[in-house]
């Protein structure tokens, strides 16, 4: 998903956006719970990344997101963003891009929103006029984070972190400082914490039992996609007290976040839980599966150890994994999972 441009595409709008960086109005700051001012003292700062360091020298007022799921925490944290990055095309949205776990802190101004279909391009985010991008989830590199960086701070990913797999509170409280905002990000971390704690408290048996988290694979292939340590899906199972099963946790990724298991190997899949994504439609996926007489071999699913979870909770909430969507997801998928494994 690497966004590359020239520095020819960047020189016909540097001009516009230096004009603008540090002091336009863009409506960036919602009504909304945590939308107060920065801290006092907040600003300079500045902030180590993986490809150098971003100081923002005061308060941003027009940002642009080009991570996959920043959005929900800049509004988490009342600030409203120019314009974002979409991760999951939610059909019924009542605001375009937003999981419904996010929109009633969306406010009144437009924002606008960059397709998954067709992420933007350096001389497309330049164009906003931004004066602070927020790339902690996305897939940039050194090249277009050092294109963007002549012209505007990027608050890029943590050093040590791979793209689109940074620690949901790593990337909380970068964004809370990047914005002066660090007390109210580590309130919304320590919510998140104890959200977690009290399903885990209130489910004790979970704790150590395994699970994957798998979809069909979409290459035509009869196989299957499983996800891996590090990818959000199973880390929001990890904080419920899960353990990713064996047989995928030892496989390597080279990097990546998921695996691709064929029709042979389908015993892998095999945990006390197995986690189904439907993607489009729960009662498609279902019937594709119960119809899979490869799936059925596994012992897990013989013993109705499975959920399917549908686009909004699997695809969306778990998929985001951050401090707006893990309440809903907690909601939506404990009851599912108590009642899989009989508890």
């Amino acid at each position: 998903m690497s966004r590359r441009t020239t520095l020819a595409a960047l020189a016909a709008v540097t001009a516009l956006a230096l004009s603008a960086c540090g002091g336009s109005s863009g409506g960036s700051s919602a009504e909304e719970p945590g939308g107060s001012a920065a801290a006092d003292g907040a600003f300079p700062v500045t902030i180590p990344n993986a490809f150098g360091e971003t100081t923002v020298d005061a308060q941003p007022e027009r940002i642009v997101v080009i991570g996959y799921t920043e959005v929900d925490t800049l509004l988490a944290l009342g600030v409203q963003p120019v314009a974002f990055q979409e991760f999951v095309t939610f059909p019924d949205a009542g605001v375009p891009g937003l999981g419904p776990w996010a929109e009633d802190l969306a406010g009144e101004a437009e924002m606008q929103v960059f397709p998954v279909s067709s992420p933007p391009g350096v001389e497309e985010v330049l164009a906003l006029r931004p004066d602070l991008v927020v790339a902690v989830g996305s897939g940039i590199e050194q090249d277009e984070y050092d294109q963007l960086s002549a012209v505007v701070p990027v608050l890029a990913r943590p050093e040590g972190s791979t793209a689109y797999l940074v620690d949901r509170d790593d990337a909380t409280l970068a964004i809370g400082q990047a914005l002066g905002k660090e007390d109210q990000a580590q309130e919304l971390v320590d919510q998140v914490d104890q959200d977690f704690a009290d399903a885990r408290d209130a489910n004790p048996d979970f704790a150590g039992k395994t699970v994957v988290v798998t979809l069909p694979a979409t290459d035509g292939s009869g196989g299957y996609s499983a996800y891996v340590t590090g990818d959000t899906r199973v880390a929001f199972f990890e904080d419920l007290g899960f353990e990713l099963t064996p047989g995928i946790a030892d496989i390597d990724a080279e990097g990546g976040f998921f695996v691709t298991v064929s029709a042979e190997q389908v015993q892998l899949l095999d945990a006390d839980l197995v986690v189904v994504l439907a993607l489009d439609s729960v009662e498609e996926t279902r019937s594709q599966l119960e119809a899979d007489p490869v799936f059925a071999t596994v012992p897990a699913v013989q013993a109705g150890r499975v959920i399917y979870t549908d686009p909004l909770s699997g695809g969306g909430a778990i998929s985001y994994n951050d401090v707006l969507s893990v309440p809903f997801a907690l909601d939506q998928l404990v009851p599912q999972i108590q009642d899989a494994l009989g508890s």
